[in-house]
């Protein structure tokens, strides 16, 4: 089995952190994008910047990913 797959966002507000733990939850992309879409316009920004923080700090886990690779994969999580 493996291990569970965790991150660390420091520096975020309450209601980010809160937006973080609602995005975690999600089993795919799509499923954070359907909740991003339905959230206040209030929270959007938010929700946004905090997703892209949370693929920022995954990528960081990946130390062995070749900057080529790394390239795709924002230019992909940027859609």
């Amino acid at each position: 089995m493996s291990n569970p797959v965790t991150i660390t966002l420091e520096g975020l507000t309450k209601q980010q952190y809160q937006i973080a733990d609602l995005l975690w939850s999600c089993d795919t992309q799509e499923s954070v994008r359907a909740m991003i879409a339905v959230m206040p316009p209030e929270y959007k920004r938010d929700a946004e910047t905090v997703y892209q923080l949370m693929i920022a700090a995954m990528m960081d886990q990946y130390t062995d990913i070749d900057e080529y690779t790394k390239d795709i994969i924002d230019r992909c999580s940027l859609r």
